[in-house]
């Protein structure tokens, strides 16, 4: 007798970055359909990120008949299902059972271009729908797809949360770690959970949503003689410096797209990632253009 084998999906995370989503001043979440897709087509969050199981985790998931399908914008994990029901788990999944994802750090200038403080940089970030019993009940929980809402420094664990999850890492799952995504098939709020009071997969699946948005700076031009700056310009003089401008807001730092910034009628280039220079008693950061 003929039989197949099903699988579901049981949930998905979307790992997303405006400054490869924005275009410009163009901002990827007020983009219509068409565009955003186009957007999508060219992302790819493997570029500078490397989403991966921890080994443990990776034994759970063999052992409940889960697999993990890598996407350009994260990834999703999918059940066997029970002949008797379509999102059913073949095998049941307990209320306390959890899937621990990596997120080591590819590109070394993330965090020139992602909009977090630089003295974060080497602290543990933490993605979950439960909250540690160590951490306050402040503590966020991991968003849901279209919630819009970016990463900031309140998801990064207590220095004591985060050498406790560390201790649990091997050698290289600690290299270049910049966070941890955990699903509890049960969550602290009812709306993240992974399955329903029936133990059922949801349908429409959950699809969580980590959302890191693009850094803005202020764009400085450095020139080789003094300039004649009007007030209609997008630039003034640095503390009164002919030689040295500066744009009058902050400007976003994103791959794709040109944003004019006129000086007497000619437009000045944007400046790439590459290098970011802050200024951590007020609270800035200049990207240098050399003219």
């Amino acid at each position: 007798m003929a039989f197949s084998v099903k699988y579901m999906a049981l949930f998905n995370v979307n790992i997303l970055h405006n400054y490869f989503l924005n275009k410009g001043l163009d901002e990827f979440i007020s983009m219509n359909e068409t565009d955003k897709n186009k957007q999508l087509d060219s992302f790819d969050v493997n570029v500078f990120l490397n989403i991966r199981p921890t080994r443990k985790t990776q034994q759970e998931l063999n052992g409940h008949n889960l697999v993990i399908k890598a996407l350009n914008n994260g990834l999703t994990v999918w059940s066997k299902v029970s002949e008797s029901g379509n999102n059913i788990p073949f095998i049941s999944l307990d209320d306390d059972l959890c899937f621990t994802f990596l997120i080591q750090l590819k590109d070394a200038e993330f965090y020139n271009y992602t909009n977090l403080k630089l003295e974060n940089a080497g602290k543990l970030y933490y993605f979950s729908n439960r909250i540690l019993a160590a951490e306050p009940g402040s503590f966020p929980l991991i968003n849901i797809s279209g919630d819009n809402s970016g990463v900031n420094e309140n998801f990064v664990l207590s220095e004591a949360s985060a050498n406790a999850e560390l201790s649990e890492l091997t050698t290289s799952e600690k290299d270049n770690l910049f966070g941890l995504i955990r699903i509890f098939v049960k969550s602290d709020n009812i709306s993240l959970d992974i399955t329903d009071a029936q133990n059922k997969i949801h349908i429409p699946f959950k699809t969580y949503e980590i959302l890191f948005n693009n850094r803005k700076t202020i764009w400085r031009y450095i020139f080789n003689a003094d300039q004649k700056v009007k007030n209609k310009d997008d630039v003034k003089k640095e503390d009164g410096n002919a030689q040295q401008l500066i744009t009058k807001t902050e400007q976003p730092l994103t791959q794709k797209g040109f944003i004019s910034i006129e000086l007497d009628g000619n437009e000045l280039p944007n400046p790439n990632a590459r290098l970011i220079k802050p200024d951590t008693i007020n609270n800035k950061y200049y990207s240098e253009i050399y003219m």
